[in-house]
């Protein structure tokens, strides 16, 4: 995260506050906008944002932060200090939505990147620090009695000459030997939960399966280059293997996508892409007569 901060930190000059405030109807639309975020992303954030003490003009300052218990916590107040300015000592709502959906979107290996640059702001991690943020993960008191075992196991993974202590690449290699899957589900961090989203989008006639549906490009129905991008820019932030499942991509596939594209969008389009190429086989296989298998 160290090094992904300035993407989330948006000059004052260019803030969507510079054209709204709190107490304007446009406040949550205004910034839905700027953050590439959906309503109901927003709404959910600005609620939190204002439990956490934000002022009137939509800003968190340090001295009220200080005060509350999640600065108490030190893994808590790095990942705040990363959405602060560092001259005004102050979060935006902005640069708060922005950090938060960093957490969301960004790869694996930058999530780790940002988890080793919080542990110790980038310098190299001991044994006890590294103890300190998996205590933070298992909260359950059936796997605190693991811990130790795990700690153990982990850093002679990361650690193979016992100096101690880890650098970010041996951290980052260390997590990546570890099942992809479960690493995934400790790092994953949604805006909206996923039930809150699904029953969301089946309220939304763009997601609905009932009506029309719009016309594609092309008699056999095969979509366009230009609809593929648009679905891309739909759900890349998405569960996209879950389409790609729908699509007939097989779990293979999906790894090599990930291996060959970093850029999420990238990924999502690549998959439909290749559903598109798999359905025009098909057609020309069976005399343009499309088959009723791609769900």
């Amino acid at each position: 995260m160290g090094n992904s901060t300035g993407a989330f930190h948006v000059s004052p000059a260019k803030a969507a506050s510079k054209h709204t405030h709190p107490s304007k109807p446009n406040w949550i639309t205004l910034h839905a906008v700027a953050t590439e975020l959906s309503i109901a992303e927003v709404e959910r954030l600005w609620l939190r944002f204002r439990q956490l003490g934000s002022d009137e003009n939509g800003e968190l300052t340090e001295s009220v932060l200080k005060g509350s218990p999640i600065w108490q916590d030190a893994f808590s107040r790095n990942v705040l200090m990363k959405f602060m300015d560092t001259k005004t000592k102050k979060i935006t709502f902005e640069n708060f939505m922005r950090g938060l959906k960093w957490c969301e979107t960004a790869t694996l290996e930058e999530k780790l990147k940002g988890v080793f640059y919080l542990m110790n702001n980038g310098n190299q991690v001991s044994k006890d620090r590294f103890k300190q943020v998996v205590e933070k993960v298992y909260t359950d008191p059936k796997d605190k009695e693991n811990i130790p075992r795990i700690i153990d196991v982990m850093f002679s993974i990361m650690d193979p000459k016992g100096k101690g202590s880890i650098t970010e690449d041996q951290f980052v290699k260390g997590c990546l030997q570890v099942p992809r899957n479960l690493v995934e589900e400790v790092l994953t961090f949604e805006l909206l939960r996923s039930s809150m989203r699904e029953k969301l989008h089946q309220n939304l006639p763009e997601f609905s399966s009932e009506g029309e549906l719009s016309p594609v490009a092309g008699s056999s129905g095969i979509p366009s280059d230009a609809v593929l991008k648009d679905v891309a820019q739909k759900i890349h932030r998405r569960d996209w293997e879950r389409v790609a499942n729908k699509l007939n991509i097989m779990g293979d596939d999906v790894d090599e996508i990930r291996n060959q594209y970093d850029e999420p969008k990238v990924q999502v389009k690549i998959s439909c892409q290749q559903s598109q190429k798999r359905k025009k086989y098909i057609l020309n296989q069976n005399n343009n007569k499309p088959l009723l298998m791609i769900n």
